[in-house]
């Protein structure tokens, strides 16, 4: 409990807490590769001590009896440094200019070597981290030959602290803190936005009220909208049910006194307005409801409801027919997906006086198109005419019922079901509309 106390609540104190351990992070890693540089010596200080090995182990040397200079030499090793004393040379000088450029370092370091034979061998490792094996020998003052070998170490902590160890380290906890920072903040906001999507699409979620103060202010607004958001359509639902039901009572009075009209004439005219307005009053109350469609998800096939459409019209003497598949299961609601396929079919069988359905696949999506012959739709009024209560100048010219709700509804139940409604215009002429939906 301590510990949550300590964490702050704040989403601005979180990230200046995460910062402050990647600086914390930074100064310790830094001090530690400082420390450890200071046990590896440079170069020119290694070139320097093996300069000074060497005139000091003359000194000794060059003070004690000849025979007893192979052993006095052994006594003065050491586990880095090997000292050899023989009458002959062992080494060649082999003039590359690396080796006679460290011979003058050599001489540079200590002056006493200076004006004197020496030779040098010096080979370098070709991995990493490339140290240098060194042997040189000293001609003394009685032609006898003093021989030092010892290795130059590269000193990779150093090279390290002088290019890019603080760099690393430094990025390395800016890196951590900002992943720290990120997934803090990205669990809830992807949350938040896979609620958001799934109540776009009419789903109600709620999402967990965690994490940093801000994000759990966040989280209570979001759930608080929706709660209002759900009131409000609960309230636009009943009052739609409410004036649906006030709205059919005068219609049917109207149309059972419509039947005791004489005039047969006037009494189908009464009959049609009476058809039109509740025609009307079905299209604004499926549109205005259509997010709160209490129908269930369930698997059905497809090519049943739109063979079921199909046969529907063409009992009635009307052109439609249909080709494809059989039987293509899809998960759907029956009842909203049949009164789009019906929408789409009457629309091209009143426009185009025909209707062609066939039903494809095209890879996990299942496609329904309908195609007529009639005028088709402006290219520039594609994208228009799904917008709701929008209706094309040839519809109004020729006083087609409608509040221009049927594509949108269709549209509607097919963004509900996962799927897309797609307007085409056939390049011989007439309409050709699709509906894709997920196939199982």
């Amino acid at each position: 409990m301590k510990l949550l106390r300590l964490w702050p609540q704040r989403l601005v104190g979180q990230v200046t807490l995460v910062l402050m351990l990647a600086v914390a992070l930074e100064f310790v890693g830094s001090s530690i590769l400082f420390e450890n540089s200071r046990l590896y010596p440079n170069r020119d200080n290694q070139i320097r001590r093996a300069a000074e090995q060497l005139v000091a182990a003359e000194t000794i040397l060059k003070t004690g009896p000849t025979n007893e200079r192979v052993a006095e030499a052994a006594m003065i090793s050491n586990r880095a440094t090997e000292l050899t004393w023989s009458p002959l040379p062992h080494l060649i000088d082999r003039n590359r200019p690396a080796e006679n450029q460290l011979k003058e370092r050599l001489r540079e370091a200590e002056p006493a070597l200076r004006d004197r034979d020496l030779r040098l061998n010096a080979d370098t490792d070709h991995a990493l981290p490339r140290d240098t094996y060194l042997k040189a020998s000293l001609r003394l003052r009685d032609g006898s030959w003093l021989t030092l070998k010892t290795k130059i170490r590269a000193a990779p902590w150093a090279v390290l602290l002088s290019s890019v160890g603080s760099a690393f380290i430094l990025g390395l906890g800016v890196i951590a803190a900002a992943a720290l920072v990120l997934r803090n903040l990205s669990r809830p906001l992807r949350a938040l936005a896979e609620a958001a999507d799934k109540v776009g699409q009419g789903a109600h979620v709620r999402i967990s009220e965690s994490g940093a103060r801000d994000l759990k202010l966040v989280a209570e607004a979001f759930n608080a909208m929706q709660d209002r958001i759900s009131g409000l359509l609960r309230a636009r639902t009943e009052a739609l049910a409410a004036v649906g039901h006030d709205l059919r009572t005068p219609l049917s009075r109207l149309r059972l006194r419509a039947g005791f009209v004489k005039d047969a004439e006037a009494r189908e005219a009464l009959e049609a307005d009476v058809d039109e307005m509740t025609a009307m009053l079905d299209s604004l109350l499926a549109y205005l409801g259509g997010q709160e469609d209490p129908e269930p998800q369930r698997r059905m096939d497809l090519a049943a409801i739109a063979m079921t459409v199909v046969d529907d019209a063409a009992d009635s003497e009307r052109q439609a027919t249909y080709a494809g598949f059989d039987h293509l299961p899809v998960h759907a609601r029956p009842v909203s997906l049949k009164r789009a396929i019906s929408n789409i079919v009457e629309n091209a069988l009143h426009y185009g006086g025909d209707a062609a359905v066939s039903l494809t696949r095209e890879g996990r999506t299942a496609v329904l198109a309908v195609e007529d012959n009639g005028p088709g739709i402006p290219e520039n009024e594609l994208a228009e005419v799904l917008q709701p209560f929008h209706r094309l100048d040839s519809a109004r010219a020729r006083n087609t019922a409608g509040l221009g709700l049927g594509l949108t509804i269709v549209q509607q139940i097919l963004q509900r079901e996962g799927g897309a409604l797609v307007l085409k215009n056939r390049p011989q002429g007439g309409l050709r509309v699709e509906l894709r939906l997920p196939a199982l």
